[in-house]
């Protein structure tokens, strides 16, 4: 909602970086698309990466800007702000750990609409875009990895624009939070959110206590239980069948 911006850091305070910090570079881009391109390739990559940590929210990059760097999210988080007409701001996108923001970035033309903020106590590894656009060119294989990744938030995107117009609130929020898990890609039937019930009800659109009610009566159902900034599913399938109409 309006007021998101208040204690955040501005785009002339850049966040902290360290390039010889933890995490290991390597390990993780070693799970992403670019550990297609063979060691010389995955080597060239990770001397062009820097780690960003940012203890306090941190604009990374502006609307109508061109951004500089693709971020791979190791830890927190970054959200992908827009505002209205009258300037309040809410949260149309949620990148969690393993998520890039973006690869859209690398190769639209036209800048990003959105700002894009880091949420507290992240950390990222960024690459700057030019070089990864040069790095893609010459190893075309990668493209078709990069397209799945982009389909794949898009049709996830869409999904949740569809079923929020067909289903009740309660239904609604629990299809969000399916979503969520699977934009993680968290492996089994158990999934554990890191989210605060503020950031929830920003991405449902919905008021603080509005999402709380929501989320209790989901926990007396069974489908979750609610702690602090977390929230732990035990059935992640039975969570989607209430989700897409069926019955608890």
């Amino acid at each position: 909602g309006a007021g998101l911006s208040a204690g955040r850091q501005t785009a002339m305070d850049p966040p902290m970086t360290n390039p010889n910090a933890t995490p290991d570079i390597r390990q993780h881009l070693q799970s992403t698309v670019f550990a297609f391109l063979g060691e010389d390739a995955l080597d060239r990559v990770c001397r062009l990466a820097r780690v960003e940590h940012c203890k306090v929210p941190t604009l990374l990059s502006a609307a109508g800007e061109q951004s500089q760097y693709l971020r791979l999210v190791v830890a927190g988080h970054i959200e992908v702000i827009a505002r209205n007409a009258s300037g309040a701001e809410f949260v149309v996108g949620y990148i969690t750990p393993g998520g890039w923001a973006t690869w859209l970035a690398c190769f639209m033309e036209s800048p990003p609409d959105n700002d894009f903020y880091s949420g507290a106590s992240s950390c990222f590894i960024a690459l700057p875009i030019a070089e990864v656009r040069s790095v893609c060119a010459q190893h075309p294989q990668i493209y078709p990895l990069i397209i799945q990744q982009i389909g794949r938030r898009m049709r996830l995107l869409i999904e949740w624009t569809g079923q929020s117009v067909l289903v009740g609130p309660v239904q609604r929020l629990a299809k969000l939070l399916h979503i969520m898990v699977r934009e993680q890609q968290a492996p089994g039937n158990q999934a554990i959110l890191h989210v605060t019930q503020a950031r929830l009800a920003s991405l449902a659109r919905c008021s603080r206590q509005t999402a709380n009610e929501l989320l209790k009566t989901l926990e007396k159902n069974g489908l979750l239980v609610c702690a602090y900034s977390t929230i732990e599913i035990s059935d992640v399938a039975r969570l989607a069948a209430f989700a897409d109409g069926g019955a608890t």
